[in-house]
């Protein structure tokens, strides 16, 4: 086929329209990918419509991380062939310059930007299409006879695992280890409940906190059988929740770790701080939400107790590479196995139900999929 159907958006006022567009052409370092499913971002449709200010370039095709196989290879590929399962994605990095991030279809940087010069360039189009174009190092096999033929998975279920790597890319950054206690606050949200997820396939215990008591039970339902799930229902008095995550760690001491995944509306909730307090001397603080003001952290204690503080976004490769792995290896259940329901798929020609169905399923407990 020389054309292909795609999602276009060509600007936050106009709404979103399937073109059909000519096929990309596999240059040197590149690959075309059939998509197969693709994880829908629950606020992707702020991003659309510009009420979450992602910088992006138009017209673009929107995507998010996707399941694929192989379509096409450039010259110089030495493992990727066609016909392979692939976890594809969307985190571009600039081959001069690493520190040069974007998200493709996603995200871009200011006018005038190295990242907005990588957006309107070559990766401008993301996933919410019938083919994809990604840099080689973007596109990961998978084993397909283990994840689908053996466990079951379906492909829309194998997109569960690029939103366990969101947290995943955190959690090793500050070398969260087997045995560790880690505080996940929020975690009734997508993110914070495959931190949750995440965690217990890492062999470390999750302390996870948020005020939706029904998604803490059912996280915690979902994985009591491990024995390293507890669960913390926020009050919002900061004092009484430091107090309570400190008497699930060991010995009361303290965790080691605490992930943050908050959404930008949690800018003054306290729970940040009580989390922090909760932290035993030379812990980890990993901060990963979408918070875009400023926040308040208690300082002096930061400092007193030696405790690291860092910011990250998504995940590098080796990271990538590690996750699949540990989905292969059966370590890390995905869709309904690790208490994840799939919504859909649905269809390109569906996609405006799609993205309404994922801003109104911001918890976790489902995926909505689009399967171009």
């Amino acid at each position: 086929m020389s054309t292909f159907r795609a999602a276009v958006l060509s600007s936050h006022s106009s709404p979103i329209a399937l073109q059909t567009l000519p096929k990309p052409e596999v240059t040197p370092g590149s690959v075309l990918v059939r998509i197969l499913a693709v994880s829908i971002i629950p606020y992707t449709k702020e991003v659309l419509d510009g009420s979450r200010e992602y910088p992006l370039a138009f017209p673009i095709v929107p995507g998010g991380l996707a399941t694929g196989r192989v379509e096409e290879v450039g010259p110089d590929a030495v493992r990727l062939t066609p016909g392979q399962l692939v976890f594809c994605d969307f985190t571009i990095n600039g081959r001069d310059d690493p520190t040069v991030q974007i998200l493709m279809g996603f995200l871009g940087g200011a006018p005038g930007s190295p990242e907005m010069k990588l957006m309107e360039g070559e990766w401008r189009n993301g996933t919410f299409s019938e083919l994809a174009k990604f840099p080689l190092e973007n596109v990961f096999p998978m084993d397909e006879d283990i994840l689908v033929k053996q466990r079951g998975y379906s492909f829309a279920d194998l997109c569960h695992m690029g939103i366990c790597m969101v947290p995943y890319g955190g959690l090793a950054e500050i070398n969260v280890k087997p045995g560790d206690t880690v505080i996940v606050a929020p975690a009734t949200g997508k993110f914070g409940g495959a931190a949750v997820n995440t965690l217990i396939a890492m062999g470390a215990t999750a302390i996870a906190a948020g005020r939706n008591e029904a998604v803490l039970k059912a996280l915690e339902s979902t994985y009591a059988a491990t024995g390293r799930i507890k669960i913390v229902t926020l009050t919002g008095d900061e004092a009484k929740d430091t107090e309570a995550f400190k008497k699930l760690t060991p010995q009361g001491a303290g965790a080691d770790a605490y992930i943050d995944l908050s959404p930008p509306a949690a800018a003054k909730s306290t729970h940040i701080a009580a989390a922090i307090a909760a932290i035993k001397a030379f812990g980890s603080v990993m901060l990963m939400g979408g918070i875009l003001g400023n926040i308040e952290i208690p300082y002096s204690l930061l400092v007193f107790k030696n405790l690291r503080l860092q910011g990250k976004l998504m995940y590098e490769r080796a990271q990538i590479q590690q996750m699949i792995k540990l989905a292969e290896a059966g370590n890390l259940p995905l869709g309904q196995d690790s208490g994840v329901q799939i919504e859909g798929p649905y269809g390109l020609d569906k996609l405006e139900t799609a993205l309404d169905k994922a801003a109104e399923s911001p918890n976790w407990g489902s995926m909505v999929v689009l399967a171009p």
